[in-house]
């Protein structure tokens, strides 16, 4: 083969090589799916350890996208551009995380996962109007149940603890608990020689007790052998055997008790309702009563204010008489003024006596003139000394 044949074998090895490459990072992912439709997001994270370039982006463990870009802000933080399959959906709601990939190699990976109500608080109470109020209402509600679109921009992003950052964190902890576990294992130990020296001495306290013990026993014997020989005694046993015999009575003679009993509370109970029966009556006697009670309450206060008043009146007219310029009191104390007082009443009876003969003639006088008015002329020429039938001439 000459050198032209060598050249273009080279090369048709050459354009191999780069078609099986090409195809190869197009199987495996290592490169962008170019004939698919994409969206973009970006989520702000505190920070993105691990996390690169084409990172993996996840949903419940299948790969959904890549990182595009990331971006280090000049403050805190960093926001990471994800370029996302269009078939899915990712809702607002959902928690972005950076978790760890692989414990071996390190690589981070970014999954969204599904949010709890804590989370959910965190981030959407007080947007979109609403108050924070730590409670999700009907807008805030739409808000995170609302699917990302091209060119969102999302806060909240978290980052998953380092398994190894938890057990170098625990390494503090792991030192005390197995000073803690030090400390027991030296007090079981004294513990164990403890016992050993109280049950290995002869005069210890072990003995001590085996010998309470074993008093003890004694007595508890002893106790038995009374109780035996109490039972065993023949008086005893007479006198159980008569109250056997005297049981069917004494249980006859309470039942006739429980009946009398019964027949008493049924008595009791006859009286109850016989004194309810009374309650009833009373209370319809009473009852117009109470209706007229404001009526009967007036009436009693208006005769005691009545009656206040007099008992007032007899308290002045008493006071009056009571008092030295009183008529009465005057009467009582001066005995001239009351003899000139029964003079005086002595004089009007002789009065009255005197003047009653001529209220007689003036009334029989008015009685005849009554029954013949004519009389009055003769009395009138009696008086005059003209005759009756005298006339002007």
């Amino acid at each position: 083969m000459d050198e032209q044949g060598y050249r273009f074998g080279v090369g048709v090895l050459v354009v191999a090589s780069l078609v099986i490459a090409v195809i190869l990072i197009l199987f495996f992912g290592a490169a962008p799916n170019f004939f698919s439709e994409k969206y973009n997001v970006t989520i702000r994270f505190d920070e993105a350890p691990g996390v690169a370039t084409d990172t993996p982006v996840r949903k419940n463990g299948v790969q959904i996208g890549r990182v595009k870009s990331v971006q280090l802000l000049d403050e805190d933080g960093v926001d990471l551009t994800l370029e996302l399959d269009a078939k899915v959906k990712i809702r607002a709601g959902e928690q972005p995380r950076i978790s760890q990939g692989s414990l071996i190699t390190g690589d981070a990976i970014v999954e969204f996962i599904q949010p709890t109500q804590e989370s959910l608080l965190t981030r959407f109470d007080g947007t979109g109007g609403s108050p924070r109020d730590l409670i999700l209402d009907e807008n805030e509600v739409q808000m995170y149940s609302a699917t990302l679109e091209n060119g969102d921009f999302l806060t909240g992003g978290r980052v998953a603890p380092d398994p190894f950052d938890a057990l170098l964190n625990m390494q503090a902890g792991l030192g005390t608990t197995l000073s803690a576990i030090e400390t027991a294992g030296n007090q079981v130990t004294a513990l164990a020689t403890d016992v050993r020296r109280l049950l290995g001495s002869g005069d210890g306290e072990m003995q001590r007790i085996t010998q309470q013990a074993e008093r003890t026993i004694e007595n508890f014997n002893q106790t038995l052998d009374s109780i035996e020989t109490l039972f065993n005694d023949p008086n005893l046993k007479a006198t159980l055997d008569t109250v056997a015999t005297r049981l069917p009575d004494l249980v006859n003679e309470a039942e006739a008790v429980m009946q009398q009993t019964n027949d008493t509370l049924a008595a009791f109970e006859g009286v109850g309702r016989a004194a309810e029966e009374t309650v009833r009556s009373v209370t319809e006697l009473t009852e117009p009563l109470g209706r007229q009670g404001e009526k009967l309450v007036s009436d009693a206060v208006r005769t005691l204010n009545n009656l206040d008043a007099l008992l007032l009146e007899l308290r002045q007219v008493a006071g009056r008489v009571n008092s030295s310029q009183g008529t009465v009191a005057k009467l009582l104390d001066d005995d001239q003024l009351y003899y000139t007082f029964i003079n005086t009443l002595e004089n009007v009876e002789t009065l009255t006596r005197r003047l009653q003969p001529i209220v007689e003639d003036a009334r029989i006088f008015t009685d005849k003139v009554a029954r013949q008015p004519s009389s009055i002329i003769d009395i009138r020429g009696a008086l005059t000394g003209r005759p009756t039938n005298a006339g002007v001439k």
